[in-house]
């Protein structure tokens, strides 16, 4: 939100600097992204009077006019539609500079010397209007400052308004804010309304069907409008705020919305069918053409203004074209509501459509706000465009919303904030907030103060609340730093919580980035990753208002993620990317609403992993880099030994897919990424994919770490070569060789894999290093025969193994 300091002195007279207001209102919760300073960045520019104007002789559409400056008379040549006798413009005389830089002389226009230039708002650089010269709105004629006249220079705070806090929507409630934190009186928008005898009751009729949606609905009628545009002050606050300037009637309501915070449309009278509202929900095959030129489809979740033709607004969203105020306009109705706020937020989201009363409605507007938002739009609209208003506002109310009434304890919100209160204190700070403190009483030593929090702070709806208020207004940075007072007992991690830190410390060591992506997908990724449903069902959490259809779904792997973060950098030409990710994913239940959150651990990498040295290859990522870092990350952690079984996963290469077990249970799947994916996703096929479940490895990993004493003896190392059929995993092989070399068998390790003539077609051949040592003695050379002769017998007889010599 974008608030205009010049603005604001309307309400209240700021006695800080900028810097320090920016500061205070930082550390009281509302953070000021930016400060931005306007001005005209021009020489020599002066306020002119027009003194007299006359018939160019020698052109038709040019005329001839005496500009007063001070006193000096400038004769000029002018040919904008607006120029006429007593009027006030920007004005640049010979010898001065446009902001553009464009160095202005005297110069021959149709045979007459023209002695300068009278300015419009673009010729300035302030505004895009080209309609004629800006008028100044000065009261009498004097040698005014340009810039002063214009509101300039003027400084505009940039804020970043926390969803809780609609109240600060606004510059009213901005005002109020300051106000609290300085100590300032904040003087409210003034509203002198002169109404005229004929009652606005006799000429219009509003009925609300939808009271859930719509819990007031407050129109003023105003006639005999003179439609034009809007004096420069307003414009320019329009401006400074991001609003572009349209008519004076609508400018004023886009004025009072970004001054009350209360959203209003102006409706053509003349062009509401019957001069009957009706606020109800679209009824099926209902279509309303928005001020936009879109033609939009209705559903019964969209509230609707109409009349009895038809839908004539998006209730709390935007108008309709049918009933839009135009230069033919002489009669508006004027219209100011309050709407629920999750249902303009689903409206808004549904249609693809936001607008500024929109986002205001979403958050939250004050429903007992509305008579006087009208009553104020409608003095300015009096007062600018000539409006002659009717007697009484119409003002339905659906369903009364009240104050809400909060007890606050003193002293329990002082022990809470670690500062001493009393009732006086805490009652002033939450009076600078206008809260009403209706008085206060003692109860069992404690005083307890009567609060009514007005309908514009809907944040704040328990005693807790009030607390927070109290410690942001007192100050922060007031508050002495102390120590909790807590029982001896020291805090530390769950067990999860520090293996958790280990995985990311290990992964990290290992040459790993972490990535951190959304929680939410596109639903396609699931036919990209698994088309036939084999492994992820299709019944996953979908979102019911998604900020996009690629973020509808809640994910059921990490996988998409990381494919999406590998794919970023791909498309920026860093090629070599290697990431991880440990976050939750969410797996549907049948028999409950709610789905299972489980944490999972997951891997990504492409590219190089090792580049070319000078003593050495380049090395690509492939299948066994992965299983490296698997193999590291176990042993980091102390882990079981983990297994890896050929397995066939939709989304992994089938010759390079494999289930991984640990612990005696499967915990997920290491591979290469299957050609089909890497296709429809733009990645290379030797993009290496792992993902494990978090609980699988804290079962693998140990509670305690058991140490052994280094061995003193020696160890007898023996070699074997054992050949099996090409389809035997190497994996199921080892884990034999461990199992029949019992307790003497320290180590068996691969060392060489051999396909060839020498073991025939069909067949490989496995030798492994089997390292043999007792803790308590010099092994016997008989007793290692002997585990070596059980691990030949149990090879032979389990896969039919033979050993070559």
């Amino acid at each position: 939100m974008r608030v205009s300091l010049e603005w604001l002195s309307d309400y209240i007279n700021l006695e800080v600097d900028v810097d320090e207001l920016a500061e205070l209102l930082t550390d009281s919760g509302t953070e000021v992204e930016g400060i931005e300073r306007m001005g005209l960045n021009s020489e020599g520019l002066s306020v002119g009077w027009v003194a007299k104007v006359r018939p160019h002789p020698n052109a038709d559409r040019l005329s001839l006019c005496e500009v007063d400056v001070g006193g000096s008379l400038f004769e000029v040549v002018c040919g904008a539609p607006n120029l006429e006798a007593g009027i006030a413009a920007p004005f640049a005389p010979p010898g001065s500079f446009l902001p553009d830089g464009t160095h202005i002389k005297e110069v021959d226009i149709r045979g007459v010397t023209s002695q300068g230039m009278l300015l419009s708002g673009i010729e300035l650089g302030i505004t895009g209007d080209t309609e004629g010269l800006l008028l100044l709105d000065l009261p009498e004629r004097e040698n005014a400052d340009l810039e002063e006249a214009l509101g300039l220079p003027d400084t505009v705070l940039v804020l970043e308004i926390t969803p809780n806090r609609p109240d600060c929507l606004s510059v009213i409630g901005m005002a109020r804010e300051i106000a609290a934190l300085t100590g300032c009186e904040l003087r409210m928008p003034p509203v002198e309304l002169r109404e005229s005898r004929e009652d606005a009751s006799g000429v219009v009729e509003i009925e609300i069907w939808d009271t859930d949606l719509c819990s007031r609905y407050t129109a003023r009628i105003i006639d005999a409008l003179e439609i034009k545009g809007s004096p420069w002050w307003i414009r320019r606050r329009l401006q400074a705020c991001g609003v572009r300037p349209i008519s004076n009637v609508v400018d004023i309501t886009n004025y009072v919305m970004l001054e009350l915070g209360q959203p209003l449309h102006a409706f053509d009278y003349d062009m509401v069918s019957d001069h009957h509202i009706i606020v109800r929900r679209a009824d099926e095959g209902d279509t309303l053409t928005t001020l936009d030129g879109v033609k939009r489809d209705l559903g019964p979740e969209n509230l609707l203004i109409c009349d009895t033709s038809g839908p004539i607004a998006l209730a709390g969203v935007m108008g309709g074209e049918r009933t839009e105020v135009g230069d033919g306009t002489r009669k508006v109705l004027l219209e100011s509501a309050h709407f629920d706020a999750a249902n303009i937020m689903r409206t808004s989201r549904s249609h693809e459509l936001s607008s500024e009363a929109s986002y205001r409605f979403e958050r939250g507007v004050d429903p007992n706000g509305c008579v006087y938002a009208a009553d104020r739009a409608s003095f300015l609209i009096q007062k600018l465009a000539a409006g002659k208003v009717l007697g009484r506002a119409m003002d339905v109310v659906g369903r009364a919303v009240e104050p809400v009434a909060l007890e606050f304890r003193v002293h329990r919100a002082g022990r809470l904030i670690g500062v001493a209160l009393d009732s006086g204190k805490a009652g002033d700070l939450l009076g600078s907030i206008q809260l009403d403190v209706q008085g206060v009483r003692e109860e069992k030593a404690e005083e307890i103060l009567n609060v009514r929090v007005p309908t514009f702070r809907p944040d704040l709806e328990r005693e807790i609340d009030l607390v927070e208020e109290i410690a942001r207004l007192y100050g922060y940075r007031n508050i002495p730093p102390t120590l909790p007072k807590t029982s001896h007992n020291m805090g530390g991690l769950t067990r999860e919580q520090s293996i958790r830190r280990s995985i990311k410390r290990v992964m990290n060591g290992l040459g790993l980035y972490e990535a951190v992506t959304y929680s939410f997908i596109s639903p396609r990724w699931l036919d990209v990753l698994d088309p036939d449903g084999e492994v992820f069902p299709r019944d996953i959490y979908k979102l019911r208002n998604p900020i996009s259809e690629e973020m509808s779904a809640m994910r059921l792997t990490l996988l998409p993620g990381l494919l999406e973060v590998l794919r970023f950098n791909l498309n920026r030409r860093n090629l070599d990317v290697f990431v991880f990710e440990m976050g939750r994913v969410f797996e549907p239940l049948r028999d409950d609403k709610l789905p299972h959150e489980s944490i999972s651990l997951a891997a990504a990498m492409m590219g190089l992993w090792s580049p070319k040295q000078w003593s050495e290859e380049s090395e690509k990522v492939d299948f066994f880099t992965m299983k490296g870092v698997l193999e590291g990350l176990f042993s980091s952690l102390h882990a079981s030994e983990f297994s890896l079984s050929r397995e066939r996963f939709p989304f992994l290469h089938p010759a390079w897919s494999c289930r991984l077990e640990a612990g005696g249970e499967d915990c997920g799947y290491l591979g290469l990424i299957h050609p089909r994916v890497a296709e429809a996703v733009e990645l290379p096929p030797e993009t290496a994919l792992m993902e494990i479940g978090l609980e699988s490895l804290l079962n693998a990993a140990p509670e305690l770490l058991a140490y052994e004493e280094i061995p003193r003896f020696p160890a007898a190392v023996m070699d074997i070569a054992v050949v099996v059929r090409e389809e035997v995993d190497e994996g199921e092989v080892l884990c034999l060789i461990k199992d029949a070399g019992g307790d003497l068998l320290r180590e068996a390790r691969l060392f060489d894999l051999y396909r060839g003539e020498q073991v025939g077609e069909g067949e490989k051949s496995l030798a492994y290093s089997l390292t043999f040592y007792a803790l308590d003695r010099t092994l016997k050379d008989e007793e290692a025969k002997a585990s070596y002769d059980n691990i030949v017998e149990k090879l032979s007889g389990t896969l039919g193994a033979r050993i070559r010599s």
